[in-house]
């Protein structure tokens, strides 16, 4: 069976469309959101690694 003649092997992020939005965002900087979010603090404990894990392992109760 061949290939449909849409099927690449690598999809391309060209183009006048790309470029312009990747203009557009690096204008726009980082959203403040983003800036807070990355400000919190991580847990140093890992009890939401833990609870995912204990799901994960089909143990919820």
């Amino acid at each position: 069976m061949s290939r449909h003649i849409i099927d690449r092997a690598e999809l391309k992020a060209e183009g006048p469309r790309v470029k312009r939005f990747l203009e557009l965002q690096r204008r726009e900087g980082i959203h403040p959101v983003i800036k807070e979010l990355s400000k919190r603090g991580r847990p140093e404990h890992g009890a939401r690694m833990k609870q995912f894990l204990r799901i994960e392992r089909a143990e919820a109760t």
